[in-house]
């Protein structure tokens, strides 16, 4: 019997005839996602494949690059806010399924903490973690990035900025994020306890990680969003002044010079882990 896995996104479609939609180990299998159920993506995980079919069907890359496995339920916090906040948006997951190619490819294993009951029980969760989706064209060339979580309304419009871009060009790409780098960012106190943070560089390499984890339900969408958009603007600097990088070169630079998360650092920059809440999705009871 065929694999269905093993024919892309036709696989998914016969899955979802003969199946239906609902969840099941086998539906997640054939995604590549946990709870692939609430949004019905196909997920590439061999990049080679994914740009194959992104000149087949003349689409641009999405690649989600993240903490952990995007088909293991603690990945990331990010990417689990994706699949419970963006991914299943009607909008997003159209413009996701019908206009992109996806892919995901793990940076990492997440770091995880683990509390032990003394009953023979443990909870085990995942420390904050960061991760982005690059666009990349048929010939695997970043086109942009979009760094970290932000509202469903935000990244539905970068997303058609991005395809935007995909469809100017590599020739107008540094014009485009020229322009893109003037459009208005959001601010708030969130925004201005960042840059009061910047202005002292030693300050806020210690300062930085608490920034990022401190938000009194877990996470804070509106804070989140004003701090990548801002991270974003110095992307689309980046892009303007013609740097010609690989995916991974930029996906590293974000890391290190962004997220302040070196990947060759054994604690990640997670020196403050985010606050512990009682959703149950964020959280695993083994034993």
């Amino acid at each position: 019997m065929t694999d269905l896995r093993s024919l892309g996104p036709s696989g998914l479609d016969l899955h979802l005839a003969r199946h239906g939609r609902a969840a099941s180990r086998e539906l997640d299998r054939v995604c590549a996602q946990i709870h692939a159920h609430t949004t019905l993506l196909y997920w590439f995980t061999d990049l080679p494949a994914a740009l194959a079919e992104a000149k087949r069907t003349r689409r641009p890359v999405l690649s989600l690059r993240l903490l952990g496995r995007l088909d293991e339920e603690l990945s990331c916090a990010n990417s689990r806010f994706f699949r419970r906040l963006l991914y299943p948006e009607p909008r997003i997951n159209r413009v996701l399924r019908d206009r992109f190619v996806l892919h995901w490819q793990s940076v990492r294993p997440v770091p995880k903490v683990t509390i032990d009951f003394g009953d023979g029980r443990t909870l085990s969760r995942t420390l904050t973690g960061n991760s982005l989706h690059v666009v990349l064209d048929a010939g695997g060339q970043p086109i942009d990035a979009l760094p970290g979580l932000v509202d469903a309304d935000t990244f539905r419009a970068e997303l058609e900025r991005a395809l935007a871009m995909a469809v100017g060009g590599r020739r107008r790409l540094a014009t485009n994020h020229a322009r893109a780098m003037r459009l208005p960012l959001a601010g708030g106190p969130r925004r201005r306890s960042l840059d009061a943070s910047l202005l002292a560089p030693t300050k806020h390499v210690v300062e930085g990680p608490m920034l990022r984890g401190v938000s009194p339900a877990g996470v804070d969408v509106e804070a989140d969003t004003r701090a990548n958009l801002e991270l974003h603007a110095r992307i689309h600097e980046l892009f303007a002044r013609g740097l010609e990088w690989t995916a991974d070169q930029l996906v590293d630079w974000i890391y290190r010079e962004l997220f302040l998360m070196p990947p060759d650092d054994p604690a990640l920059g997670l020196d403050v882990p985010e606050p512990f809440t009682a959703a149950p999705a964020q959280f695993a009871v083994i034993g």
